[in-house]
Order: C-alpha cells, then structure tokens, then sequence
C-alpha cells in the first residue's frame, strides 16, 4: 500500500461508502444509530452536515449525520469509508439503454425533476417544505412512487439513466425463474406441423440472422431466413445419386424436420420484438450502426447532465497533432521528427484544461500517466520549467477526478490497474467511433489547431498536393519547448478569459451570475459543489501511476519476464519467499511497479508496503537502460547468439575430432605390458616430475637471467641402500 498524504476531510465525499468495522453490531453516532452501510448523498463542511442513505434494505429518505463526528469516528476506526461497488448497468450512457429503459429513466426522471433542482433543500428539510407533496399533486402519482424514484435516484449515484433499473422495495427482488416450456407456444399450424420450442440454439441463430439483416444494403428477412435455415439447421450437405447421373442440382441441402427448426412467423416475431415492433428502429441499423448513432440520430439534449461540478468528470483523449515540429537538439533545426501527439485534459462541468502533455512517443499507457499526473500537480513548478514568471500564467485547479473519461486502448490492461485502485478514481470508457462521448476535449483539438492555421507554414494543411509534396514537413520549424509555451500560452486564454457559448447553466449559477468562463465556473463548483477532486503528494501521485506488472520468485532471484532481467530484494529474501519450494515448478508471483524508462529499480508490492529491488548483478551489462532498450539489446543479444552457433558447432566438431584422432593414434602404438605394481606407479610418477623440474628450472633461468649456474644433477650413489637422489619428490601416497 502507498502512504497517502490525503487529509480525512477528502474522504467524505459524495456517492462513498461508510462502513461499519464490526458489521455485527449497530454504530451509534450522535443521536442516530447506524444499522447498514450509507451511501453519502450531500456533504456541507461548513454546516457540519452529512447526509446519507442506506443501501443494504429498501431505501428510505436520507439522514442527517454530523460532519465532524463522522470524521472521528472514521479517525477512529468505528467507522470506515469505502467505495461503491456499482454494477454495471449502473454505469451505462443513455444511448446504451434499450428503448423501453430509455422511455422509463425520462419519465422517473421528469417527475422528480422539481426535487432534483434544488436537492440540497429538499434533502435538508425533508418533509416539512412540502416540495414531495407538490410534485404528488401535480402528477397524480402515488406517495410511494414518488418517494422511490427519488430515492432510487440517490441509491444510484444521482444518475438519471439508472432510474432505468428497478426502485423501492424491487431494487433487492430477485426474478423468478423461468418456466419450463415444453409445447410449441401458439395456435397449432392448418395443415402441416411446423416449428419448435426456441432454445438458446435458436436465439443465437436469429442474432445471426438479424446481424445479417441489420448491415448496410442487406438482404431481406426472407432471404435472411433462408440463410439461416442452411446455415444452422441443415441435416447434410451432399450430392445426391441423381444429381450425378443427369448433372443437376449440383449441390443439395438437407434441411432438418420441420418440427426441428423455427418457422419464419417465429423468426419475424422474435426480430419485431427485439425492436419493439418499430418497423423504422428495426431497419435504422441497415446503415452503419455507428455512424447513425454518432452522426444521424436524434439527441435528448440532455447530455452530461449530471456532471454538477469541477473534478466528477474529467475527458482525456490524444491526437497526432497537424503542426510539423523539428529537434530541440539541432540548432539548425534541420532534424525534422514529425508530428508530435498532444494530450490534454479537460474538466467536463467547467471546459477547464487541467492537464498538457506533447510528446513524440505512440499513445500507451506510459504516456497517458504523465498526462493524468499533469492534471493532478500544482502547475507552478511546470510553469517554471518553461520560462514562465510566478503569477504570469493562472493555472490554478487540479486534481485527481471521481471519473475519468478515456479511450478503449491505454487503460484496458494490468499496467494501469494501481492507477485506477490506489487513486481512488473510476475509468470509464469511450465506445468505439463515438468521438461524441467526449465531446469537449475532441472539439479542444480542433480549436487549438485553428490558431496555427495561416500563421505556421508547418501547419499541415488537407490539400492533396501540399501533402504529396509534403509542405508542411519542409518548413517545419517548431520545436517540442515552443509547442509546449504556446500550448501554456493559449491555456492560460482559455481557462482564464474565454467565454464559452451556450452553456448549460443551472438555475444556481444564474443566480449568482457566474460568467461563463472556466476559471469562474470551477471556482464556483469548488465553493458551493466540493468533494469531486483528491489531492496527492507528487511523489505518492508518481509512484500510484506507475505501471504494475507480475514478477515471479526463484531461488536465484526475482525474474522480470516483460523485460527478460533478473533482480534482488533483501525483504523477500529475509521472508524466504526465495527458498526452493518441494514442487520445483511453482513458483511465487509478485506484482511489481515499474518505470518504463529505467530498469535499474523496481518496486515490489508486499503487505508491508512497497520495496526496492535492485538490478542482479548477472544482467549489470542493462543499468541506465530503458525497458524497450533492453529488450531490444537483448533481442540483438540472442539473434548474435544464434549467428555464433555455427562457428561454436564447428569449432567443438573440431575438438571431438582431434581427441578421436589423437587417442586414436594413441591406441594404435600401445603395446602389451605387465600390469604395474603400487611402488613401480610411484617409481614412474617420479620420473615425469623430472621434467617438469627442469621446464620450470628453464623458466626461472630464463626470468634471473643466470647462465653459469650448475643444473647438472648429481651422481647416483653406488651403494643400493644409499639415499636415492629422487626421495627429495616424494609425494604423500595417502593423500
């Protein structure tokens, strides 16, 4: 776990969790007493107030807890906060709903819609203003239905698209289960039997079908049906012996009975149903379905309603950027490198620019990190960088957001998984070829590039020509530290002093004539609407987004599969997770933080925190390396090796083959002799150390320098008992 640096007071915030430790007991808090988990639905730190609403029974109107209390008993561990853990459905965009779902979610949502206004009040003073009574009256809709529908909509999450989902005492009601069909339903056939009991066999075969049906220029039902039929419901596909003697019908289909596959009335019942009978809705998606979707179809005007203020909902998108840029290096600015992509990110509610980052590297996850800890830091530092004076550039709101609004592609791996736990923040994602779910940050884009446009000659223009002969790479001339002020330049402009047109407004904001400028509206959100950011340490910020990846534990080591490198830790070493296990082939999985650019540090999560482990000393050669460099170096490493075996396989040919020879030939002279006794072996080991007695006395003379010295050995004595010249060699037999 990370140390967090975060203050209580952020954790009190809107659509979190409280808790009790001991959920066998109720929590007395103040005079209320806490039974089930609350969901926190208002929080007013000046007021002292708290509002929240159970979630494990039916629920009820919200109740007021004390601010400062809760806070202590949190501190003190009565209490806990965590996350809501939504399903999914929960979380779906209006278009994701079906049309019966979309039709409930607007009605719920207009009645409660007087309500929602001005939710603080009616929250705070629950019964006794009569707004319920009012709303009931003006629609004629029962007590309790208009009490459940607005709690349901606080039950989850304020969203208006789940008050789609079932309310009041349904939200906990478990459908029965089906009932076993075991006869054709509907009126027998006239004069054939047809048909069967759709199973889930059928039901994927009319998906097909529809699909078939649903693409542009299809075919039609029947033909679609027909299809279907050969398809999924053949008996056999052979040539019949008819066929083969007169040469018709070349190719003949077998279709199953008629009581084994559906009826075309079947088929057209299901399709007409899966699009509520609308004939319109049933052939819209005969276009492109995206593109209608995106382009085409008709819009509530309702979007991005319930983003209510700064920091609940922030957009990050990328793009490869139209102006041409050269090398910061090359003073001739000569080296040309392309188009660099620029990341920005932006508050939903506000149009506030939170977050910058250009660079020349493909979108990744490695990349998008540095944006979102851009948009989370205090900006004066970054501002510094760049040559910019304290106070020049306004660049004041920051944070890490409640939701952040990304594509499909970086956050959708392992890497990001510590990003997304350890800030507390929820990634949604954009659905494929819908630019429009992020709207504001694509339209940033576009208006960023407008202020290249006939001043830079780098400035990519669409002509065709111009692109053939690339212009706008010839004339390039920017490097990635102009971008970057110009970037710095125009977000100050627009944070600080653009007015945005049309905004949609709240009743509040227009009572207090808040200009429609982004600095404003996030001032605004952060006094009367708080709690929708976290701030962070930069350095806790850094180490939450760094990338996660498995490590596995060995006896020798901890072993990086992604980048093919050994390391060491002392703590896991001390904790004998290296110690060989009885089942050799299992082994230990860790999950590790990483830098992408450099390998000489890696960080393991254990339960006593983050700890180092250093690069092994077997893979040193790697040090100040990146990760993509060491791949690659070890990718060249192993394609020599493989260049190199042909050599080694030849010269180790050699070797088995000068030994064969040689003991060949060593065979071929030895002749038959008498087995030696233990003292003869001694005898004859003797005489070979002569030799390399005098080799090493050459090599001494030859060191000293000293010709005239006697080296001649001595007279053997005549006596046979007399000491033997060589006892001098004797060697310890027992050795």
């Amino acid at each position: 776990m990370l140390p967090s640096t975060i203050v209580s007071a952020p954790l009190l915030e809107v659509n979190r969790v409280v808790v009790r430790e001991d959920d066998s007991h109720a929590f007395t808090l103040g005079d209320k007493t806490l039974v089930e988990d609350m969901l926190l639905v208002q929080v007013d730190v000046g007021l002292d107030e708290a509002f929240a609403i159970n979630i494990e029974s039916t629920p009820k109107m919200p109740i007021r807890l004390p601010y400062q209390a809760l806070l202590h008993a949190i501190n003190g561990g009565g209490l806990d906060v965590v996350d809501m853990a939504w399903d999914d459905k929960v979380m779906r965009v209006f278009d994701q709903l079906t049309h019966s779902e979309q039709a409930r979610a607007q009605s719920r949502y207009a009645l409660i819609a007087p309500l929602i206004d001005d939710l603080e009040a009616v929250i705070r003073n629950s019964h006794g203003d009569g707004a319920f009574q009012r709303v009931i009256a003006a629609s004629g809709r029962s007590k309790q239905y208009v009490y459940d529908c607005f709690c349901g909509y606080l039950f989850y999450g304020q969203r208006r698209t789940a008050l789609a989902l079932p309310i009041g005492k349904n939200i906990f009601h478990k459908a029965k289960t089906s009932r076993d069909i075991r006869v054709k339903q509907g009126r027998p056939n006239q004069f054939v039997a047809r048909g069967k009991i759709l199973d889930e066999y059928d039901f994927k075969a009319f998906a097909w079908a529809l699909k078939k049906y649903q693409s542009r220029n299809g075919p039609s039902l029947e033909r679609v049906f027909l299809d279907m039929l050969g398809k999924f419901y053949f008996a056999s596909r052979t040539r019949t012996a008819t066929a083969l003697t007169t040469g018709s019908s070349r190719f003949h289909v077998e279709l199953k009975p008629r009581t084994e596959r559906p009826t075309i009335a079947q088929f057209t019942y299901w399709v007409k149903k899966q699009c509520g009978g609308n004939l319109p809705k049933r052939d819209r998606r005969r276009r492109n379905p995206i593109e209608h979707s995106k382009d085409l179809a008709g819009r509530a005007g309702d979007a991005f309603g319930t983003d209510d203020g700064f920091g609940k909902t922030f957009e990050l998108d990328e793009t490869p950027f139209d102006e041409e840029a050269v090398s910061q290096f090359d003073e001739t600015r000569q080296t040309k490198i392309g188009k660099p992509t620029l990341y920005f990110v932006v508050d939903r509610f506000s149009r506030y620019i939170t977050g910058l980052y250009i660079t020349t590297e493909a979108p990744s996850f490695k990349t998008v990190r540095q944006a979102v800890f851009n948009a989370a830091i205090n900006k004066d530092k970054f501002l510094e960088e760049y040559g910019f004076e304290p106070g020049e550039v306004k660049w004041e709101f920051h944070g890490i957001p409640t939701t952040l609004f990304v594509d499909n592609a970086e956050f959708r791996n392992r890497k990001s998984e510590a990003a997304v736990s350890d800030l507390a923040m929820k990634v949604q994602f954009a659905r494929r070829g819908r630019g429009d779910d992020k709207p504001h940050v694509e339209q940033l884009f576009r208006v960023f590039s407008l202020w290249f446009k006939g001043l830079s000659k780098g400035q990519q223009s669409k002509s065709l020509a111009d692109i053939a002969a690339q212009l706008a790479r010839k004339h390039a001339s920017l490097n990635l530290t102009e971008l970057y002020i110009i970037a710095i330049i125009y977000i100050n402009y627009h944070n600080n002093h653009r007015r945005l047109k049309d905004y949609q407004y709240c009743k509040e904001m227009l009572m207090d004539d808040v200009a429609p400028i982004p600095a404003k509206l996030c001032e605004w959100g952060q006094r009367y609407r708080p709690g929708h950011t976290l701030k962070y340490d930069e350095r806790d910020l850094y180490r939450a987004l760094l990338p996660v990846a498995l490590v596995s534990v060995h006896q020798r080591g901890i072993y990086f599969a992604d980048v093919g490198l050994w390391y060491n830790c002392e703590y896991v070493l001390e904790s004998g997770l290296q110690d060989k296990l009885v089942s050799r082939n299992r082994v230990v999985k860790l999950r590790a933080r990483y830098n992408e650019n450099l390998v000489d540090v890696i960080f393991l999560e254990t339960d006593n925190g983050l700890k180092p482990a250093t690069l092994d000393v077997r893979c040193q050669a790697f040090q100040g390396l990146s990760c993509y460099e060491a791949t690659l170096q070890r990718k060249s490493m192993a394609r020599n090796d493989e260049l190199a075996k042909d050599d080694e396989i030849e010269f180790a040919l050699g070797v088995s083959q000068a030994m064969q020879r040689i003991l060949k030939n060593a065979q071929k002279e030895k002749q038959p002799g008498v087995m030696p006794s233990t003292a003869t072996l001694k005898d004859n080991r003797k005489l070979e150390a002569i030799l390399n007695r005098y080799a090493d006395i050459n090599k001494f003379l030859a060191a000293v320098q000293l010709d005239h010295v006697q080296i001649e050995p001595n007279a053997l004595p005549e006596k046979p008992d007399g000491k033997n010249i060589y006892d001098e060699f004797e060697e310890d037999d027992d050795a």
